[in-house]
């Protein structure tokens, strides 16, 4: 007496309409690699996504939904917590020297991160930081104003501080890495053109091709 009934609820489920969020059309692993990058995407059928980027001295990766939208693949990436540059402290040192340090997690290099400083007359100076404090001549009378840090590779940056010489002018920062090197992807977009997805990326378009089809 059943048989009919499962028939019929199997005709339904086969009749049903692929989701247009999600299309099959869409799932499965894609490859970017191109000279100098290696890139991999994962389109999973659950509307979960999987991405991860090798590029010079950068590793990144991300994972969260996605959707298809009006030709696109929109990807938004789970919570994310950014890293975090924090003022730790500012004493007296050498006159006519600037003096700047940073305290990083074990297994990095302060020489990743650079100081950017502006001065009183308008002009800046991008300096490289060290392991040890880094010295930067205040000739001439120049007057800094201003510093900010920043780690190039990853494109991160903290908040401008204040530098009032008559507090310190050495000035110690601390990094707080916290998820380093997954990307917090708001609705970034990846065009779909005939079945390669385009994503641009730190200056570059890469190009994920369908290597495997899921299911």
């Amino acid at each position: 007496m059943f048989k009919p009934l499962l028939a019929t609820l199997m005709l339904l489920i086969a009749a049903a309409p692929a989701d247009p969020a999600h299309p099959a059309a869409l799932v499965g692993e894609y490859d970017g690699h191109q000279m100098e990058m290696a890139a991999g995407l994962e389109l999973k059928a659950d509307g979960r996504f999987q991405y991860g980027l090798s590029y010079g001295a950068l590793d990144e990766e991300a994972e969260g939904n996605w959707m298809a939208d009006q030709g696109s693949v929109v990807l938004t990436s789970d919570h994310v917590t950014p890293p975090r540059f924090t003022p730790v402290e500012q004493k007296a040192g050498p006159a006519q020297e600037l003096r700047i340090a940073i305290d990083v997690p074990h297994g990095m290099n302060p020489q990743y991160f650079n100081a950017v400083v502006i001065f009183a007359d308008g002009h800046a100076v991008q300096e490289q930081l060290s392991e040890d404090e880094k010295v930067i001549p205040l000739a001439n009378g120049a007057m800094p104003t201003r510093v900010m840090i920043v780690l190039s590779i990853f494109d991160l940056h903290g908040d401008w501080v204040a530098i009032d010489l008559a507090k310190g002018n050495r000035l110690r920062f601390g990094f707080e890495a916290n998820d380093l090197g997954k990307v917090d992807f708001h609705g970034a977009v990846l065009k779909d053109e005939g079945g390669v997805l385009l994503l641009d990326r730190h200056g570059r378009t890469i190009s994920f091709r369908r290597v495997h089809r899921q299911g």
